[in-house]
């Protein structure tokens, strides 16, 4: 208890740069090794991903799916919706569905089954 406990507060960020100054003084000779090696391993990864995504759209692109199937058709939504309420409503209002007089719950299932009878048409 005589001396003073300070504790170390270093971030990440500087226990890297500390790393980094540490690796140039002890293996200076190395540093083009080791930045090949990196270069290597980064050029590795950009193939390995670039087979990936190759990949993913080979299997993603299906011809019988239209740019058309990709269009958004939902409500426009200018601005930050306050309420459930008003989150109903304008859904209701993009299905065609006159909310006014109707409560909660029933909007719900009504635009539900709007849904429902939307996604069915679509399949057929």
């Amino acid at each position: 208890m005589f001396f003073p406990s300070y504790a170390l507060n270093i971030a990440g960020s500087e226990w890297f740069i500390i790393f980094i100054v540490i690796i140039i003084f002890i293996f200076p000779k190395k540093i083009g090794s080791i930045s090949k090696t990196i270069g290597k391993f980064v050029g590795e990864y950009e193939k390995a991903k670039g087979k990936i995504m190759e990949q993913k759209n080979m299997f993603v692109s299906d011809a019988s799916i239209s740019v058309e199937d990709h269009v958004y058709k939902g409500p426009q939504i200018q601005r930050p919706i306050s309420s459930e309420r008003e989150k109903l409503e304008i859904i209701a209002k993009s299905l065609n569905i006159n909310s006014d007089n109707i409560l909660d719950d029933e909007l719900r299932n009504l635009i539900s089954l709007k849904l429902k009878e939307t996604h069915s048409k679509e399949t057929n």
